[in-house]
C-alpha cells in the first residue's frame, strides 16, 4: 500500500517533498562519500529516502518505532533501489543510541518528531563530534532551539538557520564529548525535559 493511501504522507507532491528535502543537505555532507546518517522518526521513509538519493555513496539508518511505518519505508527504500546503503530499524531513536549508534553518524535528520527537548536528548548523542543533526523548524521551534543552554546539557552548539522557499532549517553540530547520562530513561525526560 502507498504511503499517501496509507496515510503517512500528506499531499504534497513528490516534486515539493524533493526540494524540501533538499533543503536539510549541509554542505559539509556533500564531500563524504559514504557519509553515515540517520533518518529519526523517519515514518514512511520519505525523507531519508530523498536524502539518500542526493547523497550518492552515503549511508543511512532509517529509525522508527512504528512498526508499519518502517514497513512503509522498507518498501520506499527497496523502489528506489537503495537497499545496499539504506537500512530501515523498528526501534526507538534513544535505543540507537544507547547501543551501537553512539556517537557513530556525521549527520542526523528529524521532520515532526516531538517536543524539542525530547528530540535534543535523543539524538544528538547520535552525533560524532563534528557531526550535525538538521531539523525543520517553525519561527517558534527555532526560538526554542536556540534558548536552550545546548553546550552545558550536550557538548553542541546551534550550527546555523536558513530558510528556503520549502522550508525553513536549523542545524545543531557537536564539538564535545556525549555527555554519560543522556539520553535518560523515558520516565526521567518526562519528569524533567531537557533544557
Amino acid at each position: 500500500m502507498p504511503a499517501r493511501v496509507a496515510g503517512a504522507v500528506g499531499g504534497a507532491s513528490i516534486e515539493a517533498l524533493r526540494l524540501h528535502a533538499g533543503g536539510y543537505i549541509l554542505d559539509e555532507w556533500r564531500p563524504l562519500p559514504e557519509g553515515q546518517f540517520v533518518d529519526c522518526g523517519t515514518g514512511a521513509g520519505v525523507l531519508g529516502v530523498l536524502l539518500a538519493l542526493e547523497l550518492p555513496g552515503s549511508q543511512w539508518r532509517l529509525v522508527d518505532a512504528r512498526e508499519r511505518r518502517c514497513e512503509m519505508a522498507q518498501r520506499a527504500v527497496a523502489e528506489a533501489g537503495l537497499t545496499e546503503r539504506v537500512t530501515v530499524e523498528h526501534a526507538l531513536v534513544e535505543e540507537i543510541a544507547w547501543a551501537d549508534g553512539r556517537g557513530g553518524f556525521d549527520g542526523a535528520v528529524a521532520r515532526s518528531f516531538g517536543p524539542v527537548p525530547e528530540l535534543a536528548e535523543c539524538a544528538l548523542p547520535l552525533l560524532n563530534e563534528g557531526g550535525s543533526l538538521v531539523v525543520s523548524v517553525s519561527s517558534s521551534t527555532a526560538r526554542r532551539w536556540q534558548q536552550m543552554p545546548l553546550a552545558a546539557l550536550t557538548g553542541c552548539e546551534i550550527g546555523r538557520t536558513w530558510t528556503t522557499p520549502h522550508g525553513s532549517y536549523l542545524s545543531v553540530k557537536r564539538f564535545g564529548p556525549i555527555p554519560a547520562g543522556l539520553p535518560r530513561r523515558r520516565p526521567a525526560r518526562s519528569r524533567s525535559p531537557l533544557g
